[in-house]
């Protein structure tokens, strides 16, 4: 029988859909592409020039201790090597390890900041500032609060920031002065040891060290300083170095080895907007936020002064790693791919939960915003705190090239065996609504869904909330195109 004019037979088609990728969303919502709860893994083979692309379930977080022995807001975490043990701020207080050293911070808010004398002072030193007063905890733990008692000099209210610097102690003040101790010396302040930034008519947000430099953020200007083996301030601002990005929040900052990043914006200045810098050694200072990434920090407004950031090498991944108050959402950069996902909470649809991080021979330390604790991270962990936590992968719409009808014949996974089975839903209206999730049994070696319906344009939500690991690389659809 002959086939009508414009009649066209279905056309069979498979494509391969990557399960690896960059937040999409239009706005700050969940819709459009979203990776959750993994790390993305680019495996290069050098001798053929080929590519594998990974999304692996993020490490889980044990329980380690919890020092306040009860619910307490996280505020700082270090590990010291100089007596070999653990500091953490909960509350008002500092605890080393889990024994309370017996003072109370004059702040009770924001973040608490660590820097270390070096190993050959004469007296070494861990120094905690909660922007108000120092605490300097000797290596037997012996704690001393300093402020403007102990010397008038003392920059009162000053960022929180501190450095160790040349053998100089140095902090910042919102007016743009950065002040230093007397070389050798963690207490003795002195009028005329200070410098200011002052290139450009904006205050003081923090200060950093980078290699041999001190670095003073701006609101909308960056400048740099060198121990010129000046009288009163040693530092020496080198001019032509001087860059106008500022930075949004001293808590948006963040540093590993040679890497600091942060939030930056320069409002009045022509980017009013928000974005993440990074700067790798001292020259290369590079713009790696996106659009989407962007338009989430905006909208923090002046909250952004409640978000904290951390960077630490997790499962083999150099990561910043930014929790966003507002939006109650967390923004994961992989420094070394260059991509960006997000992480939640055990409970989902929050932010993750660790407030700040250190480490300690290759074991990572997490600290909890609000219950006190104190957790480790692993690679072969699979749950927080005891809590199976879900991994979503949210694809892109796909119309397979056509606007045509299609019909779902067959979806294939492509990953590793492991234990529990992977949820896969479909949205056909824009990500309004996913219909009944089927299931693949991971352990399968053929990780098959039959036909699925008919669609013009599709996304997919895979889940797996199982406590073991994950591992996967890409999805295969199998459908026919139509003619209406």
């Amino acid at each position: 029988m002959a086939q009508s004019a414009g009649f066209q037979q279905p056309v069979p088609t498979t494509t391969d859909i990557p399960l690896m990728g960059m937040p999409l969303q239009r706005d700050t919502s969940t819709k459009d592409q979203r990776n959750v709860n993994v790390i993305h893994e680019v495996i290069k083979n050098p001798a053929t020039q080929g590519t594998t692309l990974k999304t692996i379930k993020r490490p889980g977080l044990a329980n380690f201790s919890q020092p306040p022995a009860g619910a307490a807001v996280g505020r700082g975490l270090y590990y010291w090597p100089g007596s070999g043990k653990l500091y953490s701020v909960f509350g008002t207080k500092i605890y080393s390890n889990t024994t309370d050293l017996g003072v109370t911070l004059a702040t009770s808010t924001g973040k608490v900041w660590f820097t270390e004398t070096e190993p050959t002072s004469a007296a070494r030193l861990l120094i905690a500032s909660d922007g108000k007063d120092n605490y300097n905890i000797t290596t037997g733990d012996t704690i001393t609060q300093i402020d403007e008692g102990d010397d008038a000099q003392y920059p009162q209210d000053n960022l929180g920031c501190i450095l160790f610097f040349d053998s100089y102690l140095v902090q910042g003040q919102a007016d743009g002065e950065v002040w230093n101790t007397e070389a050798d010396s963690a207490t003795s302040w002195i009028s005329t040891a200070l410098v200011t930034g002052e290139q450009y008519g904006d205050g003081l947000v923090a200060i950093a060290k980078q290699k041999d430099q001190v670095l003073a953020f701006g609101n909308f200007s960056l400048e740099f300083f060198f121990d010129n083996a000046n009288s009163g301030s040693p530092l020496q601002r080198i001019d032509q170095n001087s860059l106008q990005i500022g930075m949004s929040h001293r808590h948006t900052m963040a540093q590993s080895t040679d890497i600091l990043m942060w939030v930056g914006e320069a409002p009045a200045h022509g980017d009013g907007g928000r974005t993440v810098w990074k700067i790798d050694g001292l020259t290369k200072i590079k713009e790696v936020g996106t659009a989407v990434i962007n338009r989430f920090l905006a909208a923090e407004g002046t909250d952004i002064s409640n978000c904290s950031a951390w960077i630490e090498r997790i499962a083999g991944h150099l990561l910043y790693v930014i929790n966003l108050n507002t939006a109650g959402r967390t923004f994961v950069y992989d420094i070394g791919e260059g991509t960006w996902c997000e992480w939640e909470a055990a409970a989902g649809s929050a932010k993750f939960v660790g407030a700040h991080v250190t480490s300690q021979d290759g074991t990572i330390y997490v600290q909890d915003f609000t219950n006190g604790r104190i957790y480790t991270m692993s690679a072969s962990t699979y749950q927080d705190s005891g809590t199976n936590f879900t991994v979503t992968i949210q694809t892109d719409n796909y119309d397979l090239g056509s606007p045509f009808n299609k019909f779902q014949e067959g979806l294939w996974i492509t990953g590793d065996n492991t234990t529990g089975n992977l949820s896969v839903s479909e949205s056909d209206d824009d990500y309004v609504t996913f219909n009944t999730a089927r299931t693949i049994d991971m352990s399968k070696t053929r990780k098959f869904l039959g036909e699925g319906g008919s669609f013009f344009r599709r996304a997919y939500r895979l889940t797996y909330a199982d406590n073991y690991p994950l591992r996967l690389e890409k999805m295969t659809l199998k459908a026919k195109v139509g003619n209406a």
